[in-house]
């Protein structure tokens, strides 16, 4: 059966391949008048289009937003929706709550595309253009592959759409397209370096008994996905804040039985400081790091470029979600209850 780990080597290559028929892919919905994009999903669909959205939205220069599906309503669309885009992302593609969020979308006059990780998804029915995210099959139940294949086509697509409007320079779009083939080909760097320093700290990790994610702005949405990750594998508390929001007020729930992962890309002077502080009251106050420092617990060998950083720097997060379990008694791959959507109705199988 495959695992996380499969799944998580496979994906250098089909970031590689999704690169490659991104052309064809795009060639329609890049010519639609789109002025406004709204990206809705669930949990890690949902955390791929946050981690997305601020660049998107600086490449295309205008407004594109991430919403969970249950805030799209009636009042969402109270003004003229007609150069509005609204792109339903769904792994395994048969999500009702993005179906009918993508449903009522088109009702108020809005233009829908699809982002499914096969073809023939259920979320299809309801797109004017289908824009398949082609990962292959993730049978795991904590999906690692398709996030970053899909935050992937979401950048694509904002390099297609901005090219064809005259908002994105052939050398920007050169640019952003060779950082994503660098960030691929830095993958199992990473991959190697997470996997010996987990190897290292499996004691420790096996141990944690409820866990914290912090980091940047930047980073918000992998943060999230990293703790969402967590939650589904280790099946203890875990909770994800950004770096500004943890200090106003969480840190006041951090004790000796806390596990605590810091990400610091560099643009928050205060993060050696926090591990510092925070070190006083557990001893698995982890700082993770893409630049040398001797505060640092892990130093990893990503890209360089800040925004290409999202195809590399969770890689450790996942992998633990990967290995430790299984030292727990859990097999992180198949979720608690393989039943679960169909006893609660909220996918289509």
């Amino acid at each position: 059966m495959a695992t996380i780990e499969t799944y998580l080597l496979e994906t250098p290559k089909k970031m590689i391949h999704i690169i490659d028929q991104a052309d064809a892919l795009f060639e329609e919905v890049k010519k639609a008048p789109i002025k406004k994009i709204i990206l809705t999903g669930s949990g890690t669909s949902y955390h791929s289009g946050l981690q997305m959205s601020r660049q998107l939205q600086h490449l295309l220069k205008m407004e594109v937003t991430a919403m969970y599906p249950f805030s799209i309503t009636e009042d969402s669309f109270l003004t003229n929706n007609e150069q509005t885009l609204v792109v339903g992302i769904s792994q395994g593609g048969g999500s009702y709550s993005t179906y009918n969020a993508m449903k009522l979308a088109k009702e108020k006059g809005c233009m829908t595309a699809s982002m499914a990780g096969k073809e023939n998804a259920f979320i299809d029915e309801m797109a004017d253009f289908v824009l398949t995210v082609d990962c292959g099959e993730e049978l795991a139940g904590a999906k690692t592959k398709g996030f970053y294949t899909t935050k992937l086509n979401l950048l694509l697509l904002a390099l297609a759409i901005g090219s064809e409007q005259g908002k994105i320079s052939s050398g920007v779009v050169a640019e952003k397209v060779e950082a994503a083939k660098e960030a691929a080909n830095q993958f199992k760097k990473v991959y190697d370096v997470s996997l010996e320093w987990i190897n290292n700290h499996k004691d420790t990790l096996t141990k944690a008994k409820e866990i914290r994610v912090t980091g940047p702005a930047t980073m918000y949405g992998d943060i999230l996905e990293s703790a969402l990750k967590m939650l589904e594998t280790m099946r203890c508390p875990v909770t994800g804040y950004e770096f500004e929001e943890f200090i106003h007020g969480i840190y006041n729930a951090i004790n000796e039985e806390s596990t605590v992962f810091i990400f610091d890309d560099g643009s928050e002077q205060r993060a050696t400081k926090m591990k510092e502080v925070l070190s006083g009251w557990s001893d698995s106050i982890f700082l993770i790091t893409n630049y040398e420092s001797e505060k640092a617990d892990l130093v990893l060998p990503t890209i360089k470029d800040p925004d290409a950083l999202t195809f590399n720097f969770i890689l450790p997060m996942q992998l633990i979600c990967a290995k430790i379990p299984l030292l727990r008694g859990v097999d992180p791959s198949t979720p608690k209850d393989p039943e679960f959507h169909q006893k609660l109705g909220s996918k289509k199988l």
